[in-house]
């Protein structure tokens, strides 16, 4: 009996914590998604400015995966008809879809397409 206290209060919590933080959902969610952005966005033509808009996009791979993202939970298995409805708060509170796990047109994509520029000047 001790044992499985043990397990389900100390051990338990940690891997959970340890997938949902340091493993697991952050390195798979975020560069998932920024391989989709940058096959549907080229580097060569967004302006490297400190005003940055999303670039026209070169196909609907990634307008695909944002509807694919939009009614998929990452972490909670629910279905796609049940989820997509839900509002924004009971999403990340309840389902623990916090925005860590998503990428961000403005922010991150900005990253990847200098990224992405910077490789390509390179090779």
């Amino acid at each position: 009996m001790a044992l499985y206290v043990l397990r389900l209060f100390v051990i338990m919590p940690k891997l959970t914590s340890r997938l949902m933080f340091l493993s697991g959902l952050p390195t798979a969610e975020k560069p998932a998604a920024k391989k989709q952005f940058l096959m549907s966005h080229s580097p060569e033509n967004t302006p490297s400015s400190e005003s940055f808009s999303t670039p026209e996009a070169k196909n609907d791979s990634w307008a695909k995966y944002k509807d694919y993202l939009a009614r998929t939970s990452i972490l909670i298995p629910i279905p796609p008809q049940l989820y997509k409805p839900l509002p924004e708060f009971i999403k990340r509170s309840v389902l623990l879809d916090f925005p860590m796990y998503r990428f961000d047109e403005q922010k991150d994509g900005k990253e990847a397409l200098e990224e992405e520029r910077k490789k390509n000047t390179d090779a």
